[in-house]
């Protein structure tokens, strides 16, 4: 498990600790006789900066809520999007399918845990991702700039198995036409075939 030794989201909290005046053990006592999940272990690790990398959204619900803070600022500094609240699916959501309705909450818990795990990744929100806020250089005869690898030049048709290859399709034209002329030097002044070339 990666573990931050010191971030902005454990000085928050252990300023907020020392102004209640608090123990970590109280914290936990607090937040799990009011229905939250904390245990004395989270409680000391976030408020003492050596807490993992990715904050769990129900721990930083509950210390929040035991410190007095905003929800969203404890999210905001652990790198995790705001709580918009539940979700409300259109109404047209009624119509999809079961299968339909799974790949959408796949994409949704995907989504979600891309959130968990980066935040938002805007000016706000510094996460791994954007923190610094640093321009992507891009270099002007390159239009993808430095995100891209180079790639390898493909090689010349001569080596590929497609140039040595008969091509059948050329072929299969060649004797259609071949066919059709032959055809049409049978074929009458009018159109019709020779009484003699039919059978």
């Amino acid at each position: 498990m990666k573990v931050i030794l010191v971030s902005e989201l454990s000085d928050r909290l252990a300023a907020a600790k020392n102004k209640l005046g608090i123990s970590t053990r109280k914290m936990s006592e607090l937040a799990q006789a009011s229905g939250y999940r904390l245990s004395n272990y989270s409680a000391t690790v976030y408020t003492n900066g050596s807490h993992p990398a990715t904050a769990d959204p129900a721990t930083l619900e509950a210390l929040a809520f035991v410190l007095r803070l905003p929800s969203n600022e404890v999210r905001r500094l652990a790198g995790i999007a705001p709580d918009l609240g539940d979700f409300e699916p259109d109404e047209s959501a009624n119509l999809l399918t079961r299968s339909q309705r799974s790949a959408v909450n796949e994409i949704i818990r995907q989504l979600a845990v891309a959130n968990t795990k980066a935040g938002e990744g805007n000016a706000d929100s510094p996460t791994p991702i954007s923190n610094g806020n640093k321009p992507l250089a891009v270099d002007e005869n390159d239009a993808a700039g430095d995100n891209v690898y180079s790639l390898v030049p493909p090689p010349p048709a001569t080596d590929t198995a497609a140039y040595r290859a008969p091509n059948r399709g050329k072929k299969q034209k060649d004797e259609a036409d071949k066919r059709g002329e032959e055809d049409q030097d049978t074929a009458g002044d009018d159109g019709s075939q020779d009484p003699e070339d039919r059978e």
